[in-house]
């Protein structure tokens, strides 16, 4: 389950979430969406009876971190890579680790 505050620390592995915003709906039945930090806007399936301006959460594993732009590349569960300031998390669940020390 995801949880709702956000740690400071990221790790490779770990799950998050984004909110963007709907600001089309494509012909296609795809939709364009916002999220903050990431240029341009995103297309995705969206879940039925969206509408311009809905919420939609995207779900997906932080693949990459680049401590030095202070941005996290995720590999979003409907395919592909957005790379997004930390800002744009908005919700976090730790990737199980290993106690081998």
């Amino acid at each position: 389950m995801l949880h709702d505050s956000v740690p400071r620390e990221f790790e490779i592995g770990d799950e998050v979430a984004l909110t963007g915003t709907v600001t089309t709906l494509l012909p296609s039945g795809r939709a364009k969406v916002n999220i903050p930090s990431y240029d341009p806007p995103y297309s995705v399936d969206p879940p039925p009876k969206t509408r311009a301006g809905d919420k939609i959460v995207l779900v997906g594993d932080i693949i990459r971190i680049d401590l030095k732009a202070d941005k996290l590349t995720v590999r979003i569960d409907c395919g592909g890579l957005i790379t997004v300031g930390r800002s744009a998390i908005t919700r976090l669940r730790k990737h199980p680790r290993s106690s081998s020390h």
